[in-house]
C-alpha cells in the first residue's frame, strides 16, 4: 500500500452537490419549523411536492408523479398518507374510471395557503442576506443546471468518446 502524504479533497472547496443539499436541508428544517408552529404538526417538507404539483381541480396520481419526477408507489405513500391526515381526498377520475383523481380538502388548502406565505418569507430572507439579483441569477443557474442533460460518468482516464 502506498502511504499518501495529502489527501487532494481536502484542498478542494466544498462541493457544489453537498452545498446545494445543505442548502436544500435548511429550507426544509424552517419550513417544518415554521409547519409545526402553525399547528401542521403531521406535514413535513417532504410533502410539498403533492401540493406543489395539484391542480385546483384535482389531479390524477399518476400526473402527480410524473410532474414531481417520484415513483408511482413514492406518490402512492405520499397521497395515502396525505389522505390520512385529511389534506386530501382520493376518488375515481370523472374520465377515467381506473384512475385516481386526488383534490386538496379545505385543510389541504390552508396548507398551501401556509407553504407559500413560508416560502415567500424564505425567498425575502434570503434577498436580504445575499441580494436580489444573486437569487434571481442563483435561480437562473439552478434551473440551467436541472434542465442539462446527463453529463454521462466517465471512470478513470476515459475521456467523453471512449467507452
Amino acid at each position: 500500500m502506498v502511504k499518501r502524504l495529502t489527501n487532494p479533497l481536502r484542498e478542494r472547496p466544498i462541493p457544489l452537490g453537498s452545498l446545494l443539499s445543505a442548502a436544500g436541508q435548511r429550507l426544509s428544517a424552517e419550513l417544518d419549523a415554521s409547519l409545526r408552529e402553525a399547528g401542521f404538526t403531521d406535514l413535513r417538507a417532504s410533502h410539498a411536492p403533492v401540493f406543489m404539483a395539484i391542480d385546483v381541480d384535482g389531479t390524477r396520481a399518476t400526473d402527480l408523479a410524473q410532474r414531481s419526477a417520484m415513483s408511482k408507489q413514492a406518490m402512492g405513500e405520499l397521497i395515502r398518507y396525505l389522505s390520512g391526515g385529511g389534506y386530501v381526498t382520493v376518488a375515481a377520475d370523472p374520465d377515467d374510471g381506473r384512475a385516481k383523481r386526488v383534490t386538496l380538502t379545505e385543510r389541504g388548502w390552508a396548507a398551501v395557503d401556509l407553504g407559500e406565505r413560508i416560502l415567500s418569507e424564505y425567498d425575502a430572507w434570503l434577498a436580504a442576506a445575499v441580494g436580489a439579483d444573486q437569487v434571481a441569477r442563483l435561480r437562473e443557474t439552478l434551473y440551467r443546471i436541472v434542465g442539462a442533460p446527463p453529463r454521462g460518468l466517465r471512470g478513470p482516464g476515459q475521456d467523453a468518446g471512449s467507452g
